[in-house]
């Protein structure tokens, strides 16, 4: 299973004078070319500094407790199911009846 870093990019545009935006974008395909926006500032900032700020500290937050090793990828892998048979083992449900006594 493989478990490694995401490539992400953080990037502050300012599409009006003064209104600044940060966006996290990420490499779908591994390479680095940057392409997919997934998360970006709501509200614009006064300046370049606090929306650069404000991307880093959402960037940190996607690594949750592991700041030390950042957001990771981690590759899920279907596990294989076996056909049932004879071979399978068979599961034993314990069944409680109740019963009244009146």
């Amino acid at each position: 299973m493989a478990n490694h870093l995401r490539p992400i990019a953080l990037t502050v545009n300012e599409p009006s004078p003064g209104l600044f935006h940060w966006a996290l974008l990420e490499s779908n395909d591994g390479s680095m070319v940057f392409d997919h926006r997934f998360v970006m500032a709501e509200e614009p900032y006064d300046s370049f500094e606090k929306a650069a700020r404000a991307g880093m500290l959402n960037w940190l937050k996607l690594a949750g407790d592991d700041t030390k090793r950042g957001p990771r990828i981690i590759d899920k892998r279907t596990p294989l199911v076996p056909a049932p048979g004879p071979w399978t083992p068979q599961v034993k449900h314990n069944v409680r009846r109740e019963t009244s006594t009146a």
